[in-house]
């Protein structure tokens, strides 16, 4: 997101065994320890000032693959890219996938991700069977349902916070076609998109609704939602999961822009793109140009912003949403501030055995926010973050870093359950990041 920045120590090694080093020197240097994988975390993930940021970049993405039973053995560094260029000419693809193809496996684990299919097929750590972790006092550790269970269930959506995911055992689900039929409905308002969204899941796999929810109308107006489900037509073929060149021109234009005089007329357009015409229709497109749509369409689109942008994606039950809705409209009318672009979605709880798992059965918001220093900024977010609190919200920590420790314990109700294991695998707290500084800083301030 470009809006906040750190002068670290970084390593990028293809050596595990200089993992542990690595935790040697930190410990006796009194540094800390974050990783870094993909980097597309919107926050301040892996951001780690003056201390030690780690890349582990595995030599091999793919260590093994069972055909017959579906099941792959990747590194932790595999790229969704890699994984799905592997599998799917294979007939073989991830049952869920985020948005982006270019988070790491081990981010998708660390942050339990989840697509637009969220309310069908769930979240990506339902579909993990094993996975082997480095930790800074227990070492190399392997992990399943049955086997370190404890660790397991807390490393998936554990934020990286007990050590480096080096391997990982997942099951894919077979497929005779990348291709998808995704139909476009039209809705007027917030009401009609929760209205007809709850109709269509009933009936299609993906459903993503785009909102125009910009400062030009002051409050969320009209926009599509897309529902797809995998077509009929057998068509396996190569994963291509580039955007165009005249994509990245159009991007490049947008850019140069980069928002001066007319900003609220390009906001007003991108909005506008994003959330379509008044039209209902049906296409047949490839699985990538359905679900990685920002890489699609917006590959530059964190360079839009002079200082970065926030994303704030909350989630709320489908009984509060309207009213948690209204109130964050009329914040951001009183405070001058607009979303550039902004998606809805459709959730289901998670694993309740998950450390730091969505609870919620209902819908989301996702608001990306031009970033502005100082304190009216941060006056803005903590009311923000009063209204989630107030309707049993939680905010999604991999792409919202405007939480602090007080809220962060509202929201997510295992704290006592993470400071044991943190004790217990990290003892000399050498694992911190920016992030778990900030939404564990009671806990670590008296322990580091």
């Amino acid at each position: 997101s470009r809006s906040d920045f750190s002068s670290c120590f970084y390593i990028q090694t293809s050596d595990i065994g200089k993992i542990s080093d690595i935790f040697d020197f930190a410990k006796n240097d009194n540094k800390k320890v974050s990783f870094r994988s993909g980097g597309r975390s919107y926050g301040d993930n892996t951001l780690n000032k003056e201390n030690i940021v780690i890349n582990y970049k595995s030599e091999k993405n793919i260590f093994s693959f069972d055909e017959n039973k579906g099941e792959i053995v990747v590194s932790g560094s595999c790229t969704i890219k890699n994984l799905l260029n592997y599998t799917i000419p294979r007939g073989w693809m991830l049952h869920v996938s985020p948005a982006s193809q270019y988070i790491s496996i081990a981010g998708a684990v660390s942050n339990n991700v989840h697509g637009k299919n969220c309310v069908s097929k769930g979240y990506f750590g339902d579909y993990v069977d094993s996975f082997e972790i480095i930790t800074p006092k227990k070492g190399i550790i392997k992990c399943t349902e049955k086997e370190n269970s404890e660790l397991f269930f807390s490393t998936i959506s554990g934020l990286g916070a007990f050590g480096l995911i080096i391997k990982a055992t997942l099951r894919l689900r077979k497929i005779k076609t990348i291709l998808v039929d995704t139909q476009t409905q039209f809705v007027k308002n917030i009401d009609d998109a929760m209205y007809k969204t709850t109709q269509l899941i009933k009936n299609h796999e993906y459903n993503i609704g785009s909102l125009n929810f910009s400062r030009y109308n002051n409050k969320i107006l009209s926009g599509n939602i897309y529902s797809s489900n995998f077509s009929e037509k057998i068509n396996i073929s190569n994963f291509n999961g580039n955007a165009s060149f005249l994509i990245y021109f159009v991007n490049f234009l947008l850019l140069i822009n980069n928002l001066p005089l007319c900003d609220k007329v390009i906001e007003f357009l991108l909005s506008k793109m994003t959330s379509g015409k008044k039209v209902d229709k049906k296409i047949v497109q490839n699985y990538y140009q359905m679900n990685f749509l920002g890489d699609k369409f917006l590959p530059l689109y964190n360079y839009f912003f002079r200082n970065g942008f926030i994303e704030y994606q909350v989630i709320f039950d489908k009984n509060d949403y309207l009213k948690a809705i209204n109130e964050i409209e009329y914040l951001l009318q009183a405070n001058n501030y607009s979303s550039y672009m902004s998606s809805f979605k459709a959730y289901k709880a998670s694993n309740s055995k998950y450390l730091f798992g969505l609870e919620k059965n209902g819908f989301c918001i996702t608001l990306d926010i031009p970033f502005e220093k100082g304190k009216k900024f941060q006056y803005f977010v903590r009311k923000l973050n009063e209204i989630t609190i107030k309707y049993n919200g939680q905010v999604y920590l991999g792409k919202t870093p405007c939480i602090n420790n007080e809220e962060f314990k509202t929201m997510y109700k295992n704290y006592p359950e993470f400071k044991k294991l943190k004790i217990y695998y990290d003892p000399n707290f050498l694992l911190v990041s920016e992030m778990t500084n900030r939404l564990f800083s009671d806990f670590y301030n008296h322990k580091c």
